[in-house]
């Protein structure tokens, strides 16, 4: 789930990520494909094909899940209890997400919401919505706006002080000058 939280993907494309799409030498991994009800496909829109940058709590996710799965070869997160491949969302919500909501004392919500968590967590942090929005899939950050402005945080603490300087100075300069008559 730290995977989830820390990279933004859809939870159907976390189903479906391999381990060779994972690039360590540059940090990223590359989302391609999408696992819905037990079928792979397409990702949801052309922009979804894209490489994600692996902070480093991602990064200590796939490395703490390499020795689970890697050496089968496939998908990269496996049902605990079946250690196969998760199918579709349905048996993460009604197992390990519901455990992990309760232990934190979360209440309810859909392993898609990790998706919304992080575009809230890398926009409170002043993150570039551009960047958020090619890191989540979007074609352009128009989706980032519209949902999550409110966590955009004012990142220029002194936003406006440069026009307002300007503008008193000049005021003050032309109230100090001597009014010509024609």
């Amino acid at each position: 789930m730290q995977f989830g939280f820390w990279t933004g993907v859809r939870t159907s494309e976390l189903f479906a990520l391999r381990w060779s799409d994972v690039d360590w030498r540059h940090g990223s991994v590359r989302v391609q494909r999408a696992r819905v009800r037990g079928e792979i496909k397409t990702t949801k829109t052309a922009a979804g094909v894209r490489d994600v940058k692996l902070l480093p709590p991602a990064l200590e996710a796939l490395q703490a899940q390499r020795t689970h799965t890697e050496l089968l070869g496939g998908e990269i997160f496996h049902d605990t209890r079946t250690n196969a491949p998760w199918l579709g969302d349905q048996a993460l919500r009604l197992g390990p997400w519901r455990r992990a909501l309760r232990a934190a004392g979360v209440r309810y919500r859909y392993p898609y919401q990790m998706r919304h968590t992080y575009a809230s967590m890398m926009l409170s942090a002043g993150e570039n919505p551009a960047w958020i929005a090619r890191q989540m899939g979007h074609a352009d950050w128009g989706m980032i706006r519209r949902t999550y402005a409110r966590w955009m945080p004012d990142v220029e603490p002194n936003a406006g002080e440069k026009a307002s300087s300007w503008w008193a100075k000049n005021t003050a300069q032309n109230l100090s000058k001597p009014v010509t008559k024609k």
